[in-house]
């Protein structure tokens, strides 16, 4: 067994003890993945192709039997038992889970009658692997940005660089799960713009939610040709004022509802007091893309070790990266030094990409 394994286990299994539970079962993709260290649970159809059950002595996976080779073969850590079920038997594998699944069980799925939980908390802190293996995939995220945004011209339509983009991902082994893409009025006009037919003429900004060993990196980068208007980047500047507030309070053991309230005031001060209801401005990310989003309301606390992908945005202009919060400092995974940086509250931040 791994020494990753053998910690993610005894925070299960110390959870599992304080509340009396004989098992617990997860069935949610983020979840498997971090419990299997990064292992790809991922099926054709975008859905976890397993299901784990600990113990206090085991751990096991339950998988169909087209699973079986890949997943002994390529994913599982050692320690990991896998029972695989013929894939035409669904009940063959309602059997199994219900041998394993006995007692008090803790799932992080409802509907089978199990008591259930937000599993955010068991996977952070990061651990030392983690931490790694998501500092190089993030600078791998944001160097393939750098360099297909470089090659970009006017003429291009949104589908081609959105492709010429998730080439380069899928080249690194990564896994775009969202891509995004916007060019000129519809930049201005939509805050989730799916990439169109549409050509780019003097502005596009590109957006993705990218995912390896099970991790998932975000960035948003904003390319400009033929020069910009002094108004495009004054309001630039205000977006980045916004952000340097929100990083000022991503600090461990500051309730979410905290930070939002300076975020609000970040906007007033920009003169776009209502603008932070226009689009959520990010959360906690990991395992999922956001592992809970920010609002006014959110009573839970940023922790030390974890990571977080804030977004927030003005017409037309949007900053985001990921960013690790570890030892009470900011650490930005997605920074590219090769990208155009500007200096915002003694940090390094994206520019506005001119070609």
């Amino acid at each position: 067994m791994t020494s990753e394994l053998g910690q993610k286990l005894s925070r299960l299994r110390l959870m599992m003890a304080a509340n009396n539970h004989d098992a617990v079962h997860l069935a949610q993709l983020g979840n498997l993945s971090w419990l299997l260290c990064g292992a790809d649970m991922l099926s054709l159809i975008n859905e976890p192709v397993a299901e784990a059950i600990v113990t206090s002595k085991h751990v096991t996976v339950v998988a169909s039997s087209i699973e079986q080779p890949r997943l002994e073969q390529e994913e599982l850590p050692k320690g990991v038992e896998l029972v695989y079920a013929p894939w035409y038997d669904a009940q063959a594998k309602e059997k199994i889970l219900a041998d394993l699944l006995k007692g008090k069980v803790l799932s992080d799925t409802p509907g089978r009658g199990f008591d259930t939980k937000d599993f955010w908390p068991m996977r952070v802190p990061l651990t030392i692997e983690e931490i790694e293996r998501y500092r190089k995939m993030s600078r791998e995220a944001s160097e393939v940005f750098t360099e297909g945004l470089q090659m970009i011209e006017p003429g291009l339509t949104e589908h081609q660089v959105v492709g010429l983009l998730a080439e380069g991902l899928h080249a690194k082994g990564m896994q775009p799960v969202v891509m995004l893409a916007a060019s000129d009025d519809r930049l201005e006009h939509y805050k989730h713009p799916l990439p169109s037919d549409k050509k780019i003429e003097k502005r596009f900004m590109a957006v993705t939610c990218v995912r390896k060993h099970g991790l998932i990196t975000s960035l948003t980068r904003l390319v400009s040709f033929g020069g910009e208007t002094s108004e495009y980047k004054k309001r630039y500047a205000k977006l980045l004022e916004v952000e340097k507030t929100i990083l000022d309070y991503t600090q461990h053991g500051i309730i979410v509802s905290e930070l939002f309230g300076e975020l609000q005031a970040a906007y007033t001060k920009a003169g776009r007091e209502e603008a932070w209801k226009d689009h959520h401005q990010g959360g906690p990310t990991g395992y999922n893309t956001r592992d809970f989003i920010a609002t006014p309301t959110e009573t839970r606390m940023l922790v030390d070790g974890s990571a977080y992908a804030w977004n927030p945005s003005l017409p037309g202009v949007k900053v985001e990266d990921t960013i690790l919060l570890l030892n009470d400092k900011l650490e930005i995974l997605t920074e590219d030094p090769r990208w155009p940086l500007r200096e915002t509250g003694g940090r390094l931040r994206p520019e506005v990409l001119e070609l």
